[in-house]
């Protein structure tokens, strides 16, 4: 769930599993270049290659059944090295 909060006259969105993927973001790049990270609610689910997120996703409608999955790429070091 995404929360705002004001910042000045500004309001920040923020979201646990962005947070968690941001935080995390340098170490998933570095062990799990190249997979795929699932979270919910701010917690990892799991990481894998691009047949396991259904099974992963399904996990997340299990334990967390009001979320919405957060399923996104983590890219490998020559991938962002090809951004800068």
């Amino acid at each position: 769930m995404q929360k705002a909060r004001k910042n000045g006259r500004k309001r920040i969105y923020s979201d646990p599993d962005d947070r968690y993927f941001r935080k995390h973001f340098n170490r998933l790049v570095r062990e799990n270049g190249g997979q795929w990270i699932v979270l919910a609610e701010g917690k990892l689910v799991g990481i894998g290659k691009k047949k396991k997120l259904p099974g992963l996703i399904q996990k997340v409608h299990l334990n967390y059944p009001k979320a919405t999955p957060f399923v996104a790429p983590i890219p490998t070091k020559e991938e962002l090295e090809c951004v800068l």
